[in-house]
């Protein structure tokens, strides 16, 4: 095979990947997508093998993030920065990959999705690098049947699933060059793991039981964003934004009014923020959930001052603050220094001088029966963070994010697709309030039961409001219980797979070496 072509290879299967995800959302190519990838992995050697996994995760990364190039404090520089790093991930993946199909044979249909499996667990919980974002498995947040297992294995169950059909997929070209494989085998532990995901997902889909309580919740997506150093009026228009919608929806009667993430111009504490926002729950009459800073994060530091870097608060309709919520998981570079007071990161990358404030708890709001937590942003994406909210009691979810510098871009989908996956996870309800979209209700079987859209159908950039009654869950799921244990435990076989992979790799190497030496040997030539 000419180098033109290999290294096309993975180009080709870096764009399939970038459309099997929102918002292009061709899931079916999530199936066959990285066969190219896989297929061009097992035709040179390890070094090879890098370079294919490094192209297509840059190909990959650059395609599917392009929209952080619309954030005013991503630069050029960053942006390229982001895409190598993230491209790391898969350079490991090709050499680990290269290795093992060295001396996998056939048990290749498990070992190349154990290591895929394994590299996007470690991507997706890497200190301060972990980006668990458009993984394969979030094609698939459409395809109801197939998702239902993540209530079992999590999102990395469904990106199994992929890589074996994937893997198979890549080994037909063998069979125009008369290469001999146990196709008929490898065929049969596909299906068989397609066919128990699908009949597992079709269970529980007709097993959704009513749910008992309910709790009318209302969203309110203003399409207006706040930003530092906004004057006293610009701070006026944009709480009135709110509140026009808000005292509309409240004629609906709903329990709770969500308002997004940065919802708020400026920090709770201040007095005219506090008496704006009672003023509006009150004459909702109804609770009303806000976002916004605990209090002016960038003022310097004082004695028993914490600069929460962003927090969630519950009005009650008499204008009282009933609880509040602060951010655990800071976005790093963001909100967060990392190896602060260990290495000074260069202006370009962050202008953060400290950290801010992380919360320390999984705060739960209470309205009568229905216990929710509130993860805001970045939170969203990090499935282990999401599920110890419910583990704690909650019976429903509020997702609330800011996403307007994202623009009119895949970015919102992608996010919205992750919702998803956590409400299978933990078969919860979640409701999501976004600034400028996408708002939308996800039931617990991952299905978007409603988003906030005009009459075109736009749901990006638009104002409205949207009204469910949400069910209260009362079931606990295995993956509640236990968390990422399928991924750990995927990652373990991989660790075996690499053990033995570079065993044999040695024993293959010793065994060229043998001949050589014997008839160098004078005692080889004796009679």
């Amino acid at each position: 095979m000419s180098r033109a072509l290999l290294f096309s290879l993975p180009l080709a299967s870096g764009l399939l990947a970038i459309l099997s995800l929102p918002s292009f959302d061709l899931g079916f190519l999530a199936w066959v997508g990285l066969a190219p990838l896989l297929f061009g992995l097992r035709q040179r050697g390890l070094l090879a093998g890098a370079a294919l996994g490094c192209l297509f995760g840059y190909a990959f990364g650059a395609g599917t993030f392009y929209w952080l190039n619309a954030i005013p404090d991503v630069s050029a520089a960053r942006f390229v920065l982001l895409v190598a790093a993230f491209s790391l991930y898969y350079l490991v993946f090709g050499l680990l990959y290269a290795l093992a199909s060295r001396s996998l044979g056939s048990w290749i249909i498990l070992g190349g999705p154990i290591l895929w499996v394994a590299l996007e667990y470690a991507r997706g919980n890497f200190s301060f690098l972990a980006l668990p974002w458009n993984f394969l498995a979030h094609s698939q947040y459409r395809s109801l049947p197939v998702i239902q297992i993540a209530d079992l294995t999590g999102v990395y169950g469904i990106s199994f699933v992929l890589l074996m059909a994937n893997q198979l997929a890549s080994q037909l070209p063998d069979l125009l060059v008369g290469r001999r494989w146990r196709w008929r085998a490898q065929g049969l532990a596909l299906a068989l793991v397609l066919v128990a995901t699908l009949l597992y997902g079709w269970y529980r889909l007709a097993d959704a039981p009513e749910a008992a309580a309910h709790l009318r919740v209302a969203l309110v997506q203003a399409n207006v964003t706040a930003r530092s150093k906004m004057s006293r009026t610009e701070q006026m228009a944009h709480l009135a934004a709110y509140d026009r919608l808000t005292q509309g929806v409240a004629k609906e009667k709903p329990d709770l009014i969500v308002w997004p993430s940065s919802s708020l111009p400026a920090p709770l504490s201040f007095w005219t923020m506090r008496l704006y926002v009672s003023d509006v729950a009150h004459r909702a009459g109804a609770r009303l959930l806000v976002g916004g800073a605990g209090g002016d994060k960038f003022a310097p530091a004082r004695e028993g001052y914490l600069p929460y870097s962003n927090s969630e608060f519950l009005i009650s309709p008499s204008g009282a603050l009933e609880a509040q919520y602060n951010k655990v998981h800071l976005t790093p570079f963001n909100e967060h220094v990392p190896l602060q007071g260990i290495v000074r990161w260069p202006r370009w990358i962050t202008t953060l001088e400290r950290s801010f404030v992380p919360g320390d708890g999984y705060t739960l709001f209470q309205i009568s029966q229905a216990r929710f937590g509130a993860p805001i942003c970045f939170e969203n994406a990090f499935a282990d963070l999401f599920r110890r909210f419910v583990l704690n009691g909650a019976n429903f979810m509020v997702s609330v994010t800011n996403e307007g510098a994202f623009g009119a871009s895949s970015g919102p989908h992608q996010t919205l697709a992750m919702n998803v996956f956590r409400a299978v996870e933990n078969r919860v309800a979640i409701a999501r309030s976004a600034t400028t979209g996408v708002s939308a209700f996800i039931d617990s079987r991952g299905e978007i039961v409603a988003r906030v859209q005009d009459a075109s159908g736009k749901d990006l950039f638009v104002p409205g409001v949207l009204v469910w009654d949400v069910p209260l869950s009362s079931k606990t799921t295995f993956y509640t219980l236990y968390g990422d244990v399928f991924a750990q435990a995927v990652g373990g076989a991989a660790l075996v797979i690499l053990l033995l992979s570079v065993r044999a790799s040695r024993r293959g190497r010793a065994e060229s070496r043998q001949p050589e030496t014997l008839a160098r040997s004078p005692e080889a030539l004796r009679p």
